[in-house]
């Protein structure tokens, strides 16, 4: 897996700079993915993220605050979904995860964009609030670096992609927790079956190894990584903008016999914004893709996977 450091790619130096970019170029082309080093998040952030996930998902389900947090009293895509209710984003499985899902913090609901409204913090739980949000804006700062980074890479207009990231997107961050599987799983039973993500690209940690990536070949791919290296996965809306010359990284979590965190940070444009394959990577074939905007992309692919749940429970 092709490690790129951010600091590099950064970097006054044309010539380092210029062989991290060419590293990037050929690991989004030819991989679909690539780890990130150098990123600038300090490990204590991290570190208290984390401690504060394994915290809240460790409380019984029948805590008064972890309901309190239960994502049926939010107005909008917030809070905490128990494990058996992740929907099915490939057809005819089951996933096993249970996650806490926030954004930014907007207080108020805007009618047309349902992911805007304010986050749904467990009551009594300062500390969880703090340590969660304080890794949510690190990861926007590493968000809009990479985003600028990806523009420049790939020859994409300045500032397309980044001007478009404010704190009016839907960029939500999951804590994952995936319980371990005792006994031989059944066939169709995942952490989180294969799917692609709806955003531009995902940034991704896990406290420990689970997570496996889908190769161009189809080959799936086994992510070993320290949680302080950063998974970047590519998504919908970037595969778009590039007219297919960068494929979404479809990924899944089979289940595991070790219990396990991850923490997901989705980073997207902002809902309204309609984009299209952009005319520097249509050529003579013309676009490949329909324009879309990224909060229609985000019902979309949520409609479905909760009809697959749906059918499945109607098969059972």
């Amino acid at each position: 897996m092709q490690k790129i450091s951010l600091k590099n790619i950064l970097s006054e130096n044309q010539k380092i700079s210029s062989n991290e970019q060419k590293s990037l170029r050929d690991a989004m082309i030819k991989d679909c993915y690539f780890l990130l080093i150098d990123h600038g998040i300090d490990n204590s952030v991290i570190d208290s993220a984390y401690d504060q996930s394994r915290l809240f998902h460790s409380m019984s389900d029948n805590d008064p605050k972890k309901q309190a947090s239960h994502y049926r009293h939010a107005d909008s895509s917030r809070g905490w979904s128990p494990c058996g209710e992740e929907p099915a984003y490939s057809a005819g499985t089951k996933a096993t995860c249970s996650a806490f899902d926030m954004c930014y913090e907007i207080e108020e609901i805007d009618k047309e964009f349902e992911n805007y409204g304010p986050n749904l913090w467990p009551p009594k739980m300062p500390l969880f609030r703090e340590a969660i949000y304080d890794y949510f804006l690190e990861c926007s700062k590493v968000e809009k670096k990479l985003a600028s980074v990806i523009e420049e890479t790939l020859g994409i207009e300045k500032d397309y992609i980044r001007s478009k990231m404010t704190d009016r997107s839907p960029s939500t961050m999951r804590m994952i927790y995936y319980p371990p599987v005792e006994g031989i799983p059944e066939d169709n039973l995942f952490g989180i079956s294969a799917h692609t993500d709806y955003e531009v690209f995902t940034l991704l940690t896990q406290s420990e190894h689970g997570s496996q990536l889908q190769k161009p070949s189809g080959d799936w791919h086994n992510v070993d990584c320290s949680r302080y290296e950063i998974i970047i996965m590519l998504g919908d809306m970037l595969e778009v903008i590039t007219n297919g010359l960068i494929k979404a990284t479809p990924h899944r979590v089979p289940p595991v016999t070790w219990e396990r965190y991850s923490i997901t940070r989705f980073c997207a444009i902002d809902g309204h914004h309609i984009v299209e394959p952009l005319d520097n990577f249509t050529g003579e074939k013309g676009p490949l893709y329909k324009p879309i905007s990224q909060q229609k992309n985000i019902k979309d692919g949520l409609a479905q996977a909760s009809a697959n749940t749906d059918a499945m429970e109607t098969n059972q």
